[in-house]
């Protein structure tokens, strides 16, 4: 992804999170084959999930736009 922080510069908080056994093998597999941390991985997901949740709420209509009509 572009635009990413370098890690030294940015605060970080922890993210503590129960996920199914199977699922977990799953995650360390792809990331072992990518050659990349469960960390990135994780963050990287929840970066493209936020952006994608902006853009479906950006093609709503907004309130004032529909009252203006």
């Amino acid at each position: 992804m572009e635009n990413k922080p370098e890690p030294e510069k940015t605060k970080a908080k922890l993210l503590n999170l129960m996920l199914p056994e199977e699922l977990m093998k799953r995650l360390r597999a792809h990331c072992k084959e990518r050659d990349i941390t469960v960390k990135e991985f994780m963050a990287d997901a929840i970066i493209e999930k936020l952006e994608s949740a902006y853009k479906e709420r950006r093609k709503k209509p907004r309130l004032w736009a529909v009252s203006q009509r």
